[in-house]
């Protein structure tokens, strides 16, 4: 009777296996038909351009001389490590500016030649010759891996002016650029991960978990144990920023101007910054970017505008705001595609290198 049961379940368990295999199987092949490939995707974006950084506070930077589609343009990144052309390190003889940034100002879902970095150089260039303007922006990064990455790339070019081209997330954890990375590299060190259902599970699965790194990595005590040792402490008797702190709506991404820490370490990044130029002896201006929502008579981010304007003049940074020139053409109109709020088109762009040129 024992063995009789015994060769039972064992053929039950083939049973279950060759059903797997077979649903596998079938599952493979659709995929294939349907075009379904995770690692020619992954290769065709961002993780050809990006690498871990060895610096704790950039976290990832651009792998010089790498070239490729991603973030929804054709990008080539110079021998030197940054979108555009390569600068001479030293002091130029003429004027020499730097843009630091996030995502718009690198330019994402944009040819170069439309970044504003790229249109201010022409702008100013076209008047006088003497002029350069340098793109040190990177998709993804927050206000302390914009001043981290100029710090440590970026001083060696003697600027003039650093222009701190501020979207109102940076002060936050808004990127999961390093998590894809390390994904893609999961992907191509495994050859089962040739198989497209493998793929398939681990593409939904990783999203899934990224999700949940990126709330995680938000969540208030985690965001301040973090990063203790880069905020900086705001004062009880702040009435003015603690007044508009309070005010601030509570909808993304303007709640994150609620918390002190993120304010914090806004107010550290911009001391770091302060400090160096004092040292390095160039100029600081902070272009504050809108998120790309309401009209001309209604824009609902007025507040964190006003705190990251304290907190630039604070340290003596002048500001520049685009967004009375952006409510002016129309935010509809300035929208690189429907469902974006973040990243304005080379109309807006150009608004941004007119605006500073004038500057």
């Amino acid at each position: 009777m024992k063995l009789f049961d015994y060769r039972n379940f064992i053929r039950y368990l083939s049973f279950v296996v060759l059903s797997a295999i077979i649903a596998l199987a079938i599952g493979e092949v659709f995929l294939r038909l349907v075009g379904y490939d995770v690692l020619k995707r992954s290769k065709n974006g961002r993780e050809i351009i990006l690498q871990p950084s060895s610096n704790s506070d950039i976290q990832y930077e651009l792998i010089p001389g790498a070239k490729g589609y991603a973030w929804g343009t054709d990008v080539e990144i110079n021998a030197h490590g940054y979108r555009g052309q390569i600068g001479s390190p030293g002091k130029l003889n003429g004027f020499r500016a730097i843009a630091t940034g996030d995502s718009i100002t690198f330019g994402n879902k944009l040819p170069f030649e439309s970044t504003y970095s790229y249109q201010l150089n022409e702008i100013l260039t076209e008047s006088s010759s003497g002029y350069e303007v340098l793109n040190f922006g990177v998709a993804g990064y927050d206000i302390l891996q914009e001043v981290s990455f100029f710090e440590d790339r970026g001083v060696i070019y003697k600027p003039d002016l650093v222009v701190v081209g501020f979207c109102l997330n940076d002060i936050g954890i808004a990127s999961h650029n390093l998590e894809y990375i390390v994904r893609s590299k999961k992907y191509q060190s495994s050859p089962i991960y040739r198989l497209r259902i493998i793929q398939f599970m681990s593409d939904k699965t990783d999203r899934i978990s990224i999700g949940k790194w990126m709330k995680e990595k938000n969540q208030p005590e985690v965001f301040q144990k973090d990063y203790e040792s880069k905020i900086a402490v705001i004062g009880e008797g702040e009435h003015i920023l603690r007044e508009l702190m309070q005010a601030a709506p509570k909808g993304f991404p303007s709640v994150w101007y609620r918390d002190e820490h993120r304010i914090g370490r806004l107010r550290y990044s911009f001391e770091r910054l302060s400090d160096l130029a004092k040292r390095e002896d160039f100029w600081v201006v902070v272009v504050i970017f809108p998120w790309l929502v309401g009209d001309t008579s209604n824009y609902p981010y007025e507040i964190p505008h006003k705190i990251v304007s304290l907190e630039a003049k604070r340290v003596g940074f002048d500001v520049l705001e685009v967004v009375h020139d952006f409510m002016g053409i129309g935010m509809i109109n300035l929208k690189i595609s429907k469902n974006d709020f973040v990243h304005p088109n080379g109309v807006g762009h150009k608004v941004i290198a007119e605006k500073l040129a004038g500057y």
